[in-house]
Order: structure tokens, then sequence, then C-alpha cells
């Protein structure tokens, strides 16, 4: 998990600490980032992820947990 949140406040450009944080939440939040992750999904963990299964995550946790995380 901790190389999870690290990669994920990398693209977020801020330091997420616990899979609770709510991504969307952070004021430099756009379209661009909610891609990386989708992008870190499916790179890093192998993970194809649609836009509907995205849009359903509310926390960085719910990311990790369709990551396999």
């Amino acid at each position: 998990m901790e190389e999870f949140l690290s990669k994920v406040s990398e693209i977020l450009e801020v330091d997420v600490k616990t899979p609770d944080f709510k991504f969307r939440d952070i004021a430099e939040w756009d379209s661009m980032k909610g891609f990386s992750l989708i992008v870190l999904i499916e790179q890093d963990y192998g993970k194809e992820m649609s836009v509907e299964q995205f849009l359903a995550c509310e926390t960085v946790g719910d990311l990790a947990k369709f990551a396999g995380v």
C-alpha cells in the first residue's frame, strides 16, 4: 500500500498518507490527473479500468482495492 500511496502522491502532487484520502477534493484536481491514475492502475498493476469504474471510486483506497493492492 505504501508504494501505491507514493505513486498516487506523485501524480496528484500532494502527500497522500492514508487510503481514505478523497483524491477529487484537492484544489489541483483535473481530468489529466484522473487519466494518469487510470494509466497507473493499468500499467503498474495490470488492471484495465473503465471511466465508469474510475468514477465509482471516491478514495485512494477504492483505487487501491481495484488495483489489487
